[in-house]
């Protein structure tokens, strides 16, 4: 049987080398509301990601 062609993650995305970078901003120039929000989003990323960990889930992160 032929071997099948694979196609690099690069080959997907050709135009993101395209796209300038943009740099992150320090934690400390965020407005405080901003930090507070953040921080309670990957709180409960995190908590979820170990929830699925612990149930034994072969999903991947």
């Amino acid at each position: 049987m032929p071997r099948k062609m694979t196609t690099t993650q690069l080959e997907l995305f050709p135009d993101i080398q395209s796209v300038p970078v943009t740099q992150t901003p320090p934690w400390q120039s965020l407005p405080g509301d901003t930090q507070q929000t953040l921080t309670r989003l990957m709180a409960r990323l995190i908590a979820e990601h170990a929830g699925a960990a612990d149930r034994g889930s072969d999903h991947e992160a």
